[in-house]
């Protein structure tokens, strides 16, 4: 039987945590469910202890990078630790499928790429509240700078090899899993993305929504410019702005006179018709 030992960073998660804790403990080889109470406000503890889990409270709140680091401390030294967000409910229970390559020894970390339960009618991820520029620019970051492009690039849902986590310095907050990506990788890790049927509750449009991301933007920015640089993160996030998609470059095109016509008219006849306004002046009265 393999140690492993499910770490759950909660904050003001009552609502969802007793759920995720049951379905935690029917995963086989989960010998302990360590919920880590970010210093909540609501009866998060309570909820959890009742659900079965070995909770740790927090005076205050730490951040999700200090909840986990806090739990890893009161682990002991399992073989392999489970990363789940507190928001999972009962699809918690499919985080042993995030352990079968790690148990082989195919892969150091898996990563959750979220399933058929969180997707639309036609098999589409469905779009969140936000505009998916952190994901974009995290995405950017890891492929360039890891060589891999990963589906979900902030996903909280992993499986860790325990001697590889105790060995990282985990980032702060929501800078977690970039850090987590970006250090396993300079270690050496083999890192594999696993899709698994979890399902979560997206954050909304709303300004709480949109405070949340701005945090977890922050969070990302500041882990990713400890590891590659200041400099290289501004390149990165410029680059992840403007570019949604893959811009190809015709250079026949480009240098056709069709194009050359196109771009004449887009950049010369319409500032050159602006300027003419500008400085066209009324006739006076008197003329």
């Amino acid at each position: 039987m393999t140690h492993v030992v499910a770490i759950v960073p909660a904050y003001n998660s009552a609502a969802t945590v007793g759920a995720t804790v049951t379905a935690l403990r029917l995963v086989p080889d989960v010998l302990d469910v360590i919920v880590v109470d970010d210093g909540s406000r609501d009866r998060t503890a309570a909820v959890a202890s009742s659900a079965g889990a070995r909770v740790v409270e927090l005076a205050r709140n730490r951040g999700k990078g200090g909840a986990v680091a806090a739990g890893v401390a009161a682990s002991g030294a399992p073989e392999i630790y489970l990363l789940i967000d507190a928001d999972l409910g009962p699809t918690a229970a499919h985080a042993g499928e995030l352990l079968g390559p790690v148990v082989a020894s195919q892969a150091d970390m898996t990563v959750a790429v979220f399933g058929t339960h969180d997707r639309d009618e036609a098999g589409a991820t469905p779009r969140r509240g936000g505009f998916g520029l952190v994901k974009r620019l995290a995405g950017r970051v890891l492929r360039i700078e890891t060589g891999t492009a990963f589906a979900e690039p902030l996903s909280g849902q992993r499986a860790v090899r325990g001697a590889l986590l105790r060995s990282l310095e985990l980032a702060e907050g929501f800078g977690l899993e970039i850090g987590l990506t970006l250090d396993a990788t300079m270690r050496g890790a083999v890192i594999a993305e696993v899709e698994v049927p979890f399902a979560h509750r997206p954050t909304g449009r709303d300004i709480g929504g949109f405070a949340h991301r701005a945090r977890i933007g922050r969070h990302v920015l500041r882990a990713a410019s400890a590891r590659i640089g200041g400099r290289r993160l501004l390149f990165h996030l410029v680059a992840a702005a403007i570019a949604r998609r893959p811009v190809r470059f015709d250079v026949k095109r480009a240098l056709s006179l069709d194009a050359l016509r196109s771009s004449l008219r887009k950049f010369g006849q319409a500032p050159l018709s602006a300027v003419r306004r500008r400085w066209r002046r009324p006739r006076s009265r008197g003329g």
